[in-house]
């Protein structure tokens, strides 16, 4: 199916669509927050890894992340 999520497409969401969807977040509060991924293996490519540790320095929740999500 081409609507079907892979690593590119959340690359892009991460790249192109989650500012927008957080520009009403105050900056303060982005700062702060945390990112926290269920586990799918679109969550989990090595590219998609690297924009967040860039985007969420030791603050996202997830394979690979601060926090391991799954347990």
């Amino acid at each position: 199916m081409e609507d079907r999520i892979n690593g590119a497409r959340y690359l892009n969401f991460l790249d192109n669509r989650l500012h927008i969807l957080l520009e009403d977040i105050p900056l303060h509060t982005r700062r702060h927050m945390w990112y926290q991924l269920d586990g799918a293996p679109a969550h989990f490519t090595r590219p998609v890894c690297q924009r967040l540790h860039q985007h969420f320095p030791a603050r996202w929740i997830g394979r690979g992340g601060s926090v391991s999500w799954p347990p």
